[in-house]
């Protein structure tokens, strides 16, 4: 069933892959979505649904033309309707949200980070349909033990920690690990709106060291008294991850702000603008 604009009254993405107030790696966080619907469709399903949701981007005039734009698949969660369908709210979530079960593993001891990867990569499409995009990691090798408790969404969470960077659902509904990427985009003042441009810190943060690990065996990595360090658990990193983590972040440096403008659906949390 295909829902449209004559239906949909709102849409309101809430896109996340950092989870704290600085940076951090090894994130595995998930996105919400909420629709609002006038007149909706009476014989959906809706608890029971997932769905992908798009925008269509105008593009041009005579002919007037329109790139749909997509924004992710969600499984509903929740669904609260009044009036008898006359208005309808829809809360969904991406992947994540089905990724609950315990993550248990035949690998034991020394290992590679290629061999997890594949082996969550089979496990999340056996036991949720989700799947994990194929991906040549490099050759880390790392001692491996099933940890109690955790789930499959902490385990890529940990997977992309190694990495230097974050588990996101790309827009088509699939798990990869990304990391912070220079989009090239400049979001000029002219497109701003007025007072739409907040910094959070009065300078910029820059990045000199990082601690990882855990408290039983601690990582550190650069000094991070003249700036900032980024701190993150992971059992599973090793010296050369680290090393090679901070070889790429040292240095690194932001702003923290908000911005409020006309936007570009095609941006993800993530982009660096």
């Amino acid at each position: 069933t295909e829902l449209t604009g004559t239906t949909i009254q709102k849409i309101t993405v809430d896109e996340v892959v950092n989870s704290t107030d600085v940076l951090t790696f090894g994130c595995a966080c998930s996105n919400k979505i909420t629709v609002n619907l006038i007149d909706a469709t009476k014989n959906i399903d809706y608890k029971n649904s997932y769905f992908t949701a798009r925008q269509g981007l105008k593009l041009g005039e005579m002919p007037t033309r329109y790139e749909d734009v997509p924004l992710g698949k969600f499984y509903v969660t929740d669904v609260q309707t009044t009036n008898d369908f006359k208005n309808v709210t829809i809360t969904a979530f991406d992947g994540f949200c089905k990724m609950t079960g315990t993550y248990l593993s035949d690998i034991t001891g020394k290992t590679t980070l290629q061999a997890v990867y594949d082996d969550l990569k089979e496990q999340l499409y056996d036991e949720y349909g989700i799947v994990l995009k194929a991906a040549t990691l490099p050759d880390y090798e790392l001692e491996f033990s099933n940890i109690e408790g955790i789930t499959h969404q902490q385990a890529i969470g940990y997977v992309a920690g190694c990495l230097g960077g974050f588990a996101r659902f790309d827009r088509y509904g699939e798990l990869e690990i990304a990391t912070f990427t220079d989009t090239n985009l400049n979001i000029t003042r002219e497109e701003q709106y007025m007072g739409g441009f907040k910094k959070l810190t009065d300078n910029p943060l820059q990045i000199t060291s990082i601690g990882t690990g855990t408290k039983d065996n601690t990582i550190v990595r650069g000094d991070g008294a003249n700036g900032i360090s980024i701190n993150f658990e992971n059992p599973y990193i090793t010296d050369t991850m680290a090393d090679a983590i901070y070889a790429d972040y040292n240095d690194f440096t932001y702003t923290p702000c908000q911005l409020k403008w006309r936007g570009n659906p095609a941006i993800q949390a993530g982009d660096i603008i």
